[in-house]
């Protein structure tokens, strides 16, 4: 059985003066958790001090089962609903879940299309061959139909320098912009009961 911590929100906010729901998580803007809070950052707790949020949360967050147990580590998360099957286009949540990461380092296939310049020289051609070469105008003096394409199949590459390189393969930033806070777990307070 798993049960959802709640996180509050100014418009309903869960002071940390009123008697909270066990488990109930706030956010606030100092840098510690009052009194009969702890910081939801997935610190374990032994089960024998905190045997009713144990009820609540299980392993859900960590912990052994046996001794120990998880609170939410909301360090650097950004906290999201579970489930999300019956909207289209999200994909289903469990609680405790985590997802997403802060940076993402691009494939080709996810690149957009594009071009890149080819270089070439103006001068007239004089090696014979691709290797280490750019291409070149024809030589000067020259008919124009010089032999420097082919209608075969290719068999080497050409060098480095004929394509500008794009690109460094750096992550780029995933995250929304962020306002850190203090979160905060009822350590003590009342056991939520169902409806």
């Amino acid at each position: 059985m798993a049960v959802a911590a709640v996180l509050a929100f100014p418009a309903q906010t869960a002071r940390a003066g009123d008697m909270p729901y066990l488990g109930d998580i706030i956010a606030v803007a100092y840098s510690y958790c009052p009194v009969g809070w702890a910081p939801a950052d997935g610190q374990l707790l032994p089960i024998s001090g905190y045997s009713a949020l144990f009820a609540l949360y299980g392993t859900t967050y960590g912990g052994d089962g046996r001794s120990s147990f998880g609170l939410p580590d909301l360090g650097s998360r950004a906290a999201s609903e579970q489930g999300g099957a019956a909207a289209p286009g999200l994909t289903p949540r469990d609680i405790g879940e985590k997802y997403g990461q802060p940076t993402q380092t691009l494939s080709v296939s996810q690149l957009p299309a594009h071009v890149h310049t080819v270089n070439a020289n103006n001068l007239d051609g004089n090696f014979p061959g691709p290797a280490g070469k750019v291409l070149a105008a024809a030589p000067s003096g020259g008919s124009g139909n010089e032999t420097i394409y082919s209608g075969q199949p290719a068999d080497t590459t050409m060098s480095l320098q004929m394509i500008t390189p794009t690109g460094g393969g750096q992550p780029l930033a995933t995250q929304d912009p962020y306002l850190a806070m203090q979160y905060c777990v009822a350590v003590s307070g009342e056991f939520p009961m169902r409806e």
